[in-house]
């Protein structure tokens, strides 16, 4: 990897290349960002921490180009059954059939040492990306126009790189994070657990369950999760005259495993002890510095959304980087990140202490009220509910009204015109902003929306009818995914942002002047005269 001078000056600095840090990397430099990536550490972790993809991870990593290398390292993930304490369901969870509304199962558990190692041989192959392993970032200041970065590299020298800005993507105990000052809040969960990942032998892996199951058992709560071929992970909360130990004796967690398996039937992998707790950040940017990932917040796993969290808040910030650099927006966007981001990932957040506080629950009693209450609420007959409408939005920041602005625009396979080979939406897509409409307006409509489009940089793509105009796409759907939103929510037109969230939708073509003109307002950007008195 190469090394950091005095005269290095980039775009973006991150802080950390775990996978949040490579995914905002790669992002960037796609766009042709000078980007420069400093991480302490030499090595891929080599053992499995995050367990979990969802939809919206899987479209970023097709848009870094190695959803297929991360095909043999993942599998869609199974449904989830939650057990009373007498052993009988009291929840179900699972994502529906296909066709899927991102393309992407909505759910898929993986190996994250392959995850990483995909990702940075994409971003090692990006010509205005620069990584420096065994490189630790001493201090961050600023000055003027640029942050300044105090580097020591692996032989002890230290040297000062400049950049616009600074993203700290650097874990949980984030230097960056304790340098700023600022400070995580809690959001009061907070259980001591032990996570034991296992390759278990093909004779044992046929008669463990099939599905995942979350064990509601006051005795002891636990989790059972299916991963990628001989992969299972185990969770047990630890009692507590274990809840103090740095970690657990083989023996004693082979006695956790005892119900399932015999140590000549699988080899533990991995197994860690960890206080599961919840924490975000109130403040996510100061001055030229921001953070992404677990220096921004923190989660327990019941949901499986702590990375993907953070791979949001790569897809988000991204582009309004990519903005800001090219002067098409003030740096005041970058404001709409922690805006957008920390309310989310709250609500997440409590979701996922809402479903820790159903699994964690000691009291036997309590316990059985608990089984009664979710069955009655089901009519006495469990239900499956859907895993990924249990995730919020955003509901805040850079969106116009309420859902579905704030939330994913569906991925359809189909092609563009009426030839070629379908594909995933996105591939054939620019990336950018794009007005999607259900009907391909006219060459009078086009011309209206000409100049609130080209100071979006937008694409307009329609559905049905004959486009008029050679700036307008005609999408072609096999699976009729994005007609059916359309159906679904009533509108004729969707103004969908760089990451694929929905900044709002309208009913008529009216109303698609008006939500131009809104972006264009709340990016700061100037439209002609002509164009503002046309409204």
């Amino acid at each position: 990897m190469t090394t950091a001078t005095h005269e290095d000056e980039f775009d973006i600095a991150i802080v950390g290349f775990g996978p949040v840090g490579a995914t905002l990397a790669g992002l960037l430099g796609q766009r042709g960002r000078r980007v420069a990536v400093f991480d302490k550490s030499e090595q891929i972790y080599p053992l499995p921490r995050a367990f979990a993809l969802d939809h919206e991870a899987m479209r970023t990593f097709q848009e870094l180009g190695i959803a297929g290398a991360l095909a043999p390292h993942m599998t869609p993930y199974r449904p989830t059954i939650y057990r009373g304490a007498d052993d009988e369901p009291i929840q179900h969870f699972d994502m529906g059939p296909s066709p899927y509304p991102l393309a992407w199962a909505p759910a898929y558990t993986f190996n994250q040492p392959a995850l990483e190692a995909s990702l940075r041989r994409a971003v090692g192959e990006m010509p205005s990306v620069s990584v420096h392993l065994g490189h630790e970032v001493l201090a961050v200041g600023e000055n003027g126009e640029h942050a300044l970065l105090s580097v020591r590299a692996p032989d002890g020298a230290e040297r000062q790189v400049k950049a616009r800005y600074v993203v700290g993507c650097d874990g949980g105990a984030s230097p960056t994070r304790r340098q700023l000052g600022l400070k995580l809040r809690s959001l009061e969960f907070d259980e001591p657990w032990i996570v034991v990942d296992m390759h278990v032998g093909e004779e044992a892996l046929a008669r463990l369950p099939s599905t995942n199951i979350q064990y509601c058992r006051p005795g002891r709560p636990c989790t059972y999760v299916v991963g990628p071929g001989t992969h299972r992970r185990w969770e047990f909360v630890l009692l507590p005259h274990e809840a103090q130990r740095a970690e657990m004796p083989e023996e004693a967690i082979w006695q956790l495993l005892a119900p399932w398996l015999v140590p000549r039937e699988a080899r533990i992998w991995r197994a860690a002890t960890y206080r599961f707790h919840a924490v975000v950040l109130d403040r996510w940017r100061q001055g030229r510095v921001l953070l992404a990932g677990d220096s921004a917040h923190q989660m327990p796993p019941f949901l499986a959304q702590g990375m993907c969290q953070g791979l949001r808040d790569a897809t988000n910030l991204a582009w309004k980087l990519d903005w800001v650099l090219a002067d098409r927006a003030s740096e005041s966007l970058l404001d709409s990140y922690g805006a957008e981001r920390g309310p989310q990932v709250e609500e997440v957040t409590r979701t996922v202490k809402r479903l820790g506080q159903i699994i964690c629950e000691r009291d036997p009693a309590r316990a059985a009220l608990r089984d009664r209450d979710l069955r009655d609420r089901q009519g006495g007959e469990v239900r499956m509910q859907l895993r990924q409408n249990l995730l919020p939005g955003i509901r805040h920041g850079l969106i116009h009204g309420a859902a579905p602005a704030g939330t994913p625009f569906p991925q359809a396979v189909g092609r563009i015109g009426s030839t070629g080979t379908a594909q995933m939406m996105d591939e054939l897509l620019p990336r950018g902003f794009l007005l999607f409409v259900r009907e391909a307006p006219d060459a009078a409509r086009i011309e209206q929306w000409s100049d609130a489009l080209d100071a979006l940089h937008a694409q307009a793509v329609c559905l049905g009818g004959v486009a008029s105009s050679p700036c307008v796409l005609r999408l072609a759907e096999a699976d009729d995914i994005v007609a059916r939103w359309f159906e679904q929510h009533g509108c004729m037109a969707a103004l969908v942002r760089p990451d694929h969230i929905v900044y709002g939708v309208a009913s008529d073509a009216v109303q698609t002047d008006a939500l131009l003109r809104r972006a264009c307002q709340h990016l700061g950007l100037a439209l002609a005269p002509a164009a503002i008195d046309q409204a």
